[in-house]
């Protein structure tokens, strides 16, 4: 597939992640376990248990958003030692996120400090196929939730170890529930919440994910942590690194970020998510391992980009806000689906809507402009409203200006 303006094919780049529902007693669902998957193929094939968490975290929390997979409802997301020792930073919404610590981290002073903290900032706890000992006796004062595994385990097991539990505090959730006499059983015997191939399969949801360059975010990364922050440098990066702009503009204007107030420009992202939030999400995407390079896509994007917000000058329209409409004007291609769609998903200001989705307005008439200008429509850029003069010197600045910013990240 190519996007009509000479860029060449684009990679094709798929994003997976499986759910699978967690029910009350009254079979009402009341949460998602998240589940890593790098196919449609209903299994979890992995080497690198970083990785595996990093991947399902980007996908199902940036690529395809929450509130499309799993409406409103709290996920469940598998951590590593790793993420939960604080070598990756977490880039979740607290308030959404229940933190399931693996039966094979080590329990550690480290790992409760680090659980505490995670406690403090509005996460929850789960302990996934727990099993209380002396070593795992301090997880429980930190947990909200036990889950008990009762596959192939005797009932007489599951019955000591419910007795063991129930009077400890936490809700208690029986997973790998595989028959329906086994649902009545652990029911009848008291446990609260269920989990298993039984009441649901998992489900794997597809969507595109967008590309970036990874030798880009290490230069996003230093910037962002030196000394003196340099907004208009850090800005000027994220934008000609298109994936992450775009990642940036989706999450800090998800339902749990927005609070109602639409973003315009990347630098209203940046700010809204603040250093830490941008720095999370970099390191996110580089542990996930993607590193697809998409130079003449980025290429393409600033320039339509920087075209926009000169053009805009002359009309005195927002420049930020066309400068992010020109970036993201491509994403119809990248993702391979239609622009309103993809819009549906983005609680952009409404200046960037316009010129994206209303080729009648006067903002829309300037990304027309700019499109036909790439593609050498010169008889449709006459007719833009702009004088030829106006539309030669803003693509010819666009051009260079782009190589500049290329050069500083190639």
């Amino acid at each position: 597939m190519t996007t009509g303006i000479g860029t060449g094919p684009i990679p094709q780049l798929d994003a997976f992640v499986g759910r699978q529902a967690i029910f009350d007693r009254r079979l009402e669902v009341v949460g998602y376990e998240l589940l890593f998957r790098n196919s449609e193929e209903n299994r979890a094939r992995f080497s690198d248990a970083n990785q595996a968490s990093a991947t399902t975290m980007l996908n199902a929390f940036v690529e395809m958003g929450l509130d499309s997979l799993v409406g409103s409802l709290p996920v469940w997301v598998n951590l590593p030692a790793d993420f939960l020792n604080g070598r990756y930073p977490l880039p979740l919404p607290p308030e959404r996120t229940v933190i399931e610590v693996l039966e094979d981290v080590p329990v550690t002073p480290q790992l409760i400090t680090a659980l505490e903290g995670f406690a403090a900032e509005g996460f929850k706890i789960a302990l996934d196929d727990f099993i209380l000992t002396d070593e795992t006796r301090p997880l429980v004062e930190l947990a909200s939730y036990i889950k008990v595994d009762v596959l192939n385990v005797a009932k007489e097991e599951i019955k000591r170890q419910y007795d063991e539990l129930k009077g400890l505090g936490p809700t208690l959730l029986a997973e790998k529930i595989s028959t329906h006499d086994e649902h009545i059983f652990l029911r009848d015997l008291g446990f609260y919440m269920f989990q298993g191939h039984f009441l649901e399969m998992p489900i794997v949801s597809k969507a595109k994910r967008l590309p970036h360059d990874r030798v880009a975010l290490v230069k996003i990364l230093n910037a962002l942590y030196k000394d003196q922050l340099d907004l208009r440098e850090l800005e000027t990066l994220i934008a000609a690194e298109v994936g992450l702009s775009v990642r940036l503009i989706k999450l800090a204007s998800s339902a749990a970020m927005s609070l109602g107030q639409p973003i315009g420009s990347v630098r209203q992202a940046v700010l809204r998510l603040g250093v830490q939030q941008v720095g999370a999400l970099i390191m996110l995407i580089m542990v996930a391992g993607f590193d697809d390079k998409p130079i003449d896509l980025a290429r393409q994007a600033l320039i339509r980009a920087r075209m926009a917000e000169a053009l805009a000058r002359h009309v005195k329209l927002p420049a930020d806000q066309l400068f992010t409409a020109g970036l993201l004007s491509l994403l119809d291609a990248i993702l391979d689906r239609p622009l309103h769609e993809v819009l549906k998903e983005l609680a952009v200001a409404p200046v960037v809507r316009q010129a994206l989705a209303d080729t009648g307005s006067q903002a829309g008439k300037i990304l027309d402009t700019v499109r036909h200008q790439n593609r050498g429509d010169m008889s449709n850029v006459r007719g833009s409203g702009f004088s030829a003069n106006q539309v030669f010197v803003a693509w010819f600045d666009a051009i260079r200006w782009t190589q500049e910013i290329m050069a500083k990240i190639e």
